[in-house]
């Protein structure tokens, strides 16, 4: 492992369902103990209800304001804060304010398939051509749910469906 150190819009830009993820270290760089991104997100890039089923993940609030769902209990989340999402519990978040940055960090243990959810992110993202959001567009439910289930992620259907 070597050293690793990124500035401000230093790191790989991916656009990643509606959003702007900036790599600040990958599992790779980490000896695949973790992932850390950065996230500039609107409500376009609000998640579906999903379960990591072989990592934890991490949000730490830097702008903006962000609502998370886990497991049926609601909290606001603002600068400065950090939440944990153990494996396991479902979850999604809600960007409230216009425009949220966040950092996120997901455990990348050696038994994620495929990579978890690091490499999922990657996967479904595409290389960003500037450091701004993409024009948001409504994701493929399919492609979402299929890619996620080779990565260790189980998309839950919308409430009533």
């Amino acid at each position: 492992m070597e050293t690793i150190v990124r500035h401000t819009d230093e790191g790989e830009a991916t656009w990643f369902l509606n959003g702007l993820m900036t790599t600040k270290a990958s599992s790779a760089e980490t000896g695949g103990a973790y992932a850390l991104t950065e996230h500039l997100v609107t409500s376009a890039a609000n998640p579906p209800m999903h379960i990591q089923t072989d990592e934890e993940e991490s949000f730490y609030v830097l702008e903006g304001e962000v609502e998370f769902e886990v497991d049926g209990s609601t909290v606001l989340g603002r600068p400065g804060s950090f939440a944990l999402v153990p494996r396991g519990a479902a979850h999604t978040f809600r960007v409230v304010s216009p425009t949220a940055r966040m950092l996120v960090i997901t455990s990348a243990p050696q038994g994620a398939p495929e990579g978890g959810l690091y490499e999922f992110f990657r996967a479904l993202g595409e290389p960003a051509l500037s450091r701004s959001l993409p024009t948001p567009q409504a994701p493929d439910p399919v492609v979402v749910t299929t890619v996620g289930a080779r990565h260790g992620i189980e998309i839950l259907p919308p409430p009533g469906a």
